[in-house]
């Protein structure tokens, strides 16, 4: 079971455990040049950890309480405190990435509750790189379609928290930007979860999301049928999308 639910004490936890192994490295020069250091940002990290558990508690009261009562957090108020929290993450990741050339990717999975967190309580997400790639990474790794099913749902909930900023794409001409590998690996992972109804979820987002991406994939989806073998009702699926979207010439 993929299990991403936040927890404060874990994700402490998680984040000590995970930096523990740099902090011993990091060396005394660094920790008194007056730069952030890794210390610095894990105690950071600590608080803004302790923010997001004040508010899963104000959430569980306001659950039992009317909304006029009490006043809810807005939107940007969620999405500044989960900012902050990725920010310090990418911060813990650069100073990471210094000190052993190369990327620290279970840091990097860390993200994954961040953002959930803010996509579970209503907030946006303008800095999507990292957990782009760790969902990635983490599709690349699972070959059980449960496990993927329940994938395909983190996915959905990333994507739909994403800020409008970013669901303009407008640097189409970078084909691996974050939101166009998102919505692709959406609709990669849907498929191999063998689910038909999660997969014309995604493919129903991709040709809304990603209109000019839609017919290369559906053709190509068709082309991984026959390799990879994939079960009737998956083809149904896929020769639809494909008979509607796939079979014109790319657009260019």
């Amino acid at each position: 079971m993929l299990d991403f639910s936040f927890n404060a004490t874990a994700l402490k936890d998680l984040f000590h455990s995970t930096l523990a192994p740099y902090l011993e490295k990091e060396t005394s020069a660094e920790k008194g040049d007056g730069r952030q250091t890794l210390p610095v940002l894990l105690e950071a990290m600590d608080q803004a950890i302790d923010v997001m558990a004040r508010v899963d508690a104000d959430s569980a009261v306001k659950a039992q309480m009317s909304a006029e009562s009490l006043g809810l957090l807005e939107e940007k108020d969620i999405s500044q405190i989960g900012q902050y929290a990725l920010d310090l993450l990418e911060g813990m990741v650069a100073l990471v990435q210094q000190q052993t050339g190369e990327q620290p990717r279970e840091l990097l999975r860390l993200s994954i509750p961040i953002s959930l967190w803010v996509a579970r309580h209503g907030g946006r997400l303008s800095q999507i790189d990292m957990v782009v790639n760790s969902l990635a990474g983490l599709a690349n790794e699972i070959v059980e379609p449960h496990l993927l099913e329940e994938l395909t749902g983190i996915i959905r909930e990333v994507i739909d928290a994403v800020d409008d900023d970013i669901r303009r794409d407008v640097e189409q001409t970078n084909m691996m930007r974050p939101w166009r590998v998102l919505n692709l690996n959406y609709g990669i992972v849907a498929t191999r979860s063998h689910r038909p109804e999660l997969i014309e979820q995604a493919y129903d987002a991709l040709i809304k999301n990603l209109p000019n991406d839609a017919r290369q994939f559906f053709r190509e989806g068709m082309q991984q049928m026959d390799v990879i073998g994939y079960p009737d009702e998956v083809r149904e699926v896929v020769q639809r999308y494909n008979d509607m979207w796939g079979t014109e010439q790319p657009l260019h």
